[in-house]
């Protein structure tokens, strides 16, 4: 984990060259933005998991906006905290989804127009935002498991992002929310 120190000291990240830096941003006297830009420029290479105990979508929004590849709140249970950080070192983008379902729920009209989503697929991405699974979001919206997987398959393809939790993220740094 790198905190304000190893920042500070350009050679911590440099030598070790990690493939992943959790940076705590609450132990941090820098804008999240900043901190993010200096560990790109020291390890360019390396994927950034911005840790925070602050349940504020702003500043998940700000973090994913400087090109975080994960916003997870410290409140995270350690095996869900275990399978982020595998899944983000593996290249998929992580956004927690209480904050992006809200993120997400209060997005504006205008940004909706910007999307070739259709009303049915923005629904969709809301709840994936929500952390729902195919099946739920079948349920809730009356649809076959077959048929949200479809919706899921093409929004996917029109959001050119490969994963689920790519939706949010890709929403959250492309202005599709406020």
């Amino acid at each position: 984990m790198i905190g304000h120190a190893a920042v500070a000291t350009a050679p911590a990240i440099t030598e070790l060259r990690p493939d992943l830096i959790i940076l705590d941003i609450d132990e941090l006297n820098l804008a999240v933005e900043e901190a993010i830009a200096s560990c790109e420029r020291l390890s360019p290479q390396s994927r950034i998991c911005v840790f925070s105990a602050q349940h504020r979508t702003r500043l998940m929004q700000r973090a994913l906006g400087a090109k975080a590849d994960a916003y997870v709140v410290k409140d995270t249970s350690p095996a869900m905290l275990v399978d982020i950080i595998h899944s983000v070192a593996r290249g998929d983008f992580y956004a927690d989804p209480r904050l992006a379902g809200a993120m997400l729920r209060r997005r504006s009209t205008r940004a909706q127009q910007t999307t070739e989503l259709s009303s049915r697929e923005y629904e969709i991405v809301r709840l994936i935002a929500d952390g729902l699974s195919n099946r739920d979001i079948g349920k809730r919206l009356a649809l076959s498991e077959k048929t949200v997987k479809n919706h899921v398959s093409h929004i996917l393809a029109k959001l050119k992002v490969n994963a689920r939790s790519g939706v949010a993220v890709y929403a959250v740094r492309n202005g599709l929310v406020n």
